[in-house]
Order: structure tokens, then sequence, then C-alpha cells
């Protein structure tokens, strides 16, 4: 897989990789294709943000938008499995 130029794999799991200003490096036991997926899509969201924000406050509306991504997630999916049970009884 074609690595993204700001994301080097560094080997057994460990990366380097630019976020923002700041540049990261951590070992994960995620494959390559998924940590590279995660990581632009954290670059991304971080540089839709105003540059004029701190490298702290870009990360922690990232943090915030993806928290609340992942409750709606949630949301749903909690009101898909209440549809199916409900679903479910009437038969």
């Amino acid at each position: 897989m074609d690595e993204a130029p700001e994301i080097r794999n560094l080997g057994d799991g460990k990366y380097s990789f630019l976020v923002g200003r700041q540049r990261y490096t951590l070992t994960t036991p995620l494959d390559e294709e998924r940590f590279v997926r995660i990581v632009t899509a954290i670059r991304d969201l971080v540089a839709s943000f105003p540059p004029t924000l701190s490298q702290e406050e870009r990360l922690l509306l990232a943090l915030m938008s993806f928290s609340h991504e992942l409750d709606d997630i949630k949301c749903r999916i909690e009101s898909i499995c209440e549809t199916l049970e409900e679903s479910g009884s009437d038969s």
C-alpha cells in the first residue's frame, strides 16, 4: 500500500506521522491500511480548523467532533435495535 507522505512506516507497527503542526510517533497493533485511514481522517479534520487555534485546541475540537459522530452512530444503532426488537415481538 502506498503511504501518505506524512505517515511513515518505521516497521514493526511503528509509525511517524504529522497532525496539524506536530509530528507523532507511536506503535500500534492496527494493520497499516486501517491506521493510515484513521490518521488521514484525523489529519483532515484538524486541518479544517482555523490555523489561528493552538495545536491543543485543534486536537480537542477534533476529539469532540469524533465523539459527536460516535454518539450519533450509537444512537442510530440503538434505534435500529429497538425497531428490530419491536418487529420481532410482533411475530
